[in-house]
């Protein structure tokens, strides 16, 4: 191979670089501000934000919710998908998710498990609503999330850091994550109402043939409404996420009902 057909030193350089910068999401910092990852890879600001600006043209990024922040963008999220061996499920789900968001007027989203907690893949909203909950692509939620609860209930512990996450919840929320991986594992659902910021998930495991590989979610805004919504929002989550189970060739399991 000829010298002018190898990568160059800066090429290399570059590689690192954007490697680092993927490595800088966790669960604990889901957005990155231009100026925390200059000092991280000790670079000035303007070179910096020339690499999170060209990683967002490619969709490794995207732009975040304040001035100069990023978030995780589709092309790294799609590849996420497929290095846990979930593109299956990402192939059919959009068009039942679409069609089930429409039908409850709310955000319905799909989570993966990630080596940092419950990956947010794919998100649809509804093309009608009086109010719409949107949640980003990339998204790594908390472990005590409706859809971290399944992952809890139907993933093997030592597959994941699932105890070590735990274990960093205040007693009175882990006791309630307790609880709700319990029930999780009876009734095929987990429920779980954000109070704090107002927000209420219904979510329900997908199966395919080696066990769990995702899990779908019907979110809203909390009140009065979304409350009298969580018994037919779980019955209805419950049918599409067995739906996708049998189209992934997954077991199709019996659960005890009674959930609200």
């Amino acid at each position: 191979m000829q010298a002018s057909d190898e990568l160059g030193h800066a090429d290399i350089q570059a590689v690192t670089r954007l490697s680092r910068i993927l490595g800088l999401f966790n669960v604990d910092r889901t957005e990155l501000v231009t100026v925390d990852v200059a000092s991280a890879l000790g670079l000035n600001r303007t070179t910096t934000h020339r690499y999170l600006t060209s990683m967002t043209t490619v969709g490794l990024l995207e732009p975040g919710s304040r001035n100069s922040s990023f978030v995780v963008g589709p092309l790294a999220t799609k590849l996420g998908a497929m290095a846990t061996g979930s593109a299956g499920v990402l192939a059919i789900a959009p068009r039942p998710m679409a069609a089930l968001s429409d039908e409850l007027r709310a955000t319905v989203t799909l989570s993966l498990w990630a080596s940092t907690g419950p990956m947010v893949v794919h998100v649809a909203e509804p093309r009608i609503a009086e109010a719409v909950l949107t949640v980003r692509l990339g998204t790594v939620l908390s472990v005590d999330a409706a859809q971290g609860v399944l992952f809890a209930a139907f993933l093997p512990r030592e597959a994941t850091r699932i105890d070590a996450q735990r274990e960093r919840l205040r007693p009175a929320a882990r006791a309630a994550f307790d609880e709700h991986v319990e029930e999780a594992r009876r009734t095929g659902l987990s429920v779980v109402r954000h109070r704090d910021v107002g927000v209420v998930a219904v979510a329900a495991p997908v199966f395919d043939a080696t066990g769990l590989c995702a899990s779908l979610a019907v979110v809203g805004l909390g009140g009065t409404t979304t409350d009298a919504a969580v018994p037919e929002r779980s019955r209805r989550v419950r049918e599409t996420a067995d739906q996708l189970t049998a189209d992934l060739g997954g077991e199709v399991r019996e659960f005890r009902l009674g959930i609200s």
